[in-house]
């Protein structure tokens, strides 16, 4: 755990640090393919990267600029549960319009299977408390010996409550890729695998992680626990567990991963790895966690060939050293339900300006 916390500049540079390397590796090693849009690629295979979240840190890539309402939007699409893009549209979000169909529906993807998979079982008739005990419903007899059930199982809501519960336990995990529903959706799911780790934390670790988080946070004059800590701190008051817990300070961090079969590094990457560390940050508050790390582990990871002028120019740009974002959440927020896209506040982005580049359908 130690080790996440020494780090030689800022995050926000970390974060443009480690996103080139990957576009450097891709263009060292990768090799040339045909894709499913024939548009041609080059990449490679099975690429892990860290970020750093400490802090209230989000790695949103600074090099080039990252949109940020179509990114929270979808977000918040994600976590309402629907593969109808209503909601997208609603809020001038275009970004899943060349896959929807005439009613708006992509099908049972990404925040479908997140929070309501479908579960359909034809059972023995005796067995039927034992499924009913599980949360099923019973749709209909078949006859004298076998019943239909069906529940709808929020994945999300598992690793929450999970958290609060038993927050040590290795089966946190939440997937996209139901593979008997594949071929109704209108894409496959790219990140498709989504998984958390938590451990409780030493009183110093502890301590140095909600001072960053309580410098975040004063730096930008925003109220919380963490910045009445840090009050505390300069005051000269002695800090310790029971003062920590009393102002609500967690005593537990929280990594994650994402695993995505699928990876348009300049296009679609910058987007994920900047969601998933603020899922990463908004579940770790409605649990009683601090963030600490993401890691994001690309199957097919790929330049797309008609990207590559804009790809130059981009390693070509200087890295700008006084980007360093940071994500700021209402503390009102306690559980799934509570997020919506425009309660985020995004501090210190300071981003040089977009690359345009034609999106492969």
């Amino acid at each position: 755990m130690t080790s996440l916390l020494n780090k030689p500049f800022t995050n926000g540079l970390a974060t443009d640090y480690t996103y080139r390397s990957v576009i450097s590796r891709v263009q060292s090693e990768g090799m040339a393919s045909g894709d499913r849009t024939g548009t041609g690629t080059k990449g490679t295979c099975f690429l892990a990267t860290d970020y750093l979240l400490t802090g209230a840190s989000v790695p949103l890539v600074s090099s080039k600029k990252t949109n940020l309402k179509p990114l929270l939007v979808e977000l918040e699409w994600y976590l309402k549960g629907t593969g109808n893009i209503g909601f997208l549209k609603e809020h001038g979000v275009k970004i899943w319009d060349a896959w929807a169909d005439e009613n708006d529906d992509l099908g049972p993807v990404y925040g479908k299977q997140w929070r309501s998979l479908e579960d359909t079982r034809i059972i023995l008739s005796s067995d039927l408390q034992k499924y009913l005990d599980r949360g099923y419903l019973l749709e209909t007899e078949i006859d004298e010996k076998r019943s239909l059930v069906t529940r709808n199982v929020d994945q999300l809501a598992r690793i929450v409550n999970t958290l609060r519960t038993n927050p040590s336990d290795r089966r946190m995990l939440m997937s996209a890729w139901n593979v008997a529903q594949l071929e109704d959706m209108a894409l496959p799911p790219c990140h498709f695998a989504f998984y958390v780790w938590s451990r409780e934390l030493d009183f110093p670790t502890r301590l140095s992680m909600a001072s960053d988080v309580g410098r975040t946070h004063s730096q930008y004059g925003h109220e919380s626990m963490y910045s009445r800590l840090l009050e505390l701190l300069d005051s000269g008051t002695e800090i310790n567990d029971e003062l920590m817990d009393n102002l609500g300070i967690p005593k537990r961090v929280l990594c994650s991963s994402v695993m995505q079969r699928s990876v348009d590094v300049f296009v679609g990457m910058p987007f994920n790895i900047a969601g998933y560390g603020i899922l990463t940050h908004f579940i770790a508050q409605i649990t009683g966690h601090m963030a600490a790390s993401l890691t994001h582990y690309g199957c097919d990871v790929h330049l797309y060939d008609n990207h590559q002028e804009a790809v130059e120019e981009f390693q070509a740009r200087e890295l700008p050293k006084s980007s360093d974002p940071v994500v700021i959440l209402p503390e009102a927020w306690e559980e799934i339900d509570d997020f919506r896209w425009d309660g985020v506040v995004v501090e210190g982005y300071e981003p040089l300006p977009w690359i345009k580049v034609p999106v492969a359908v």
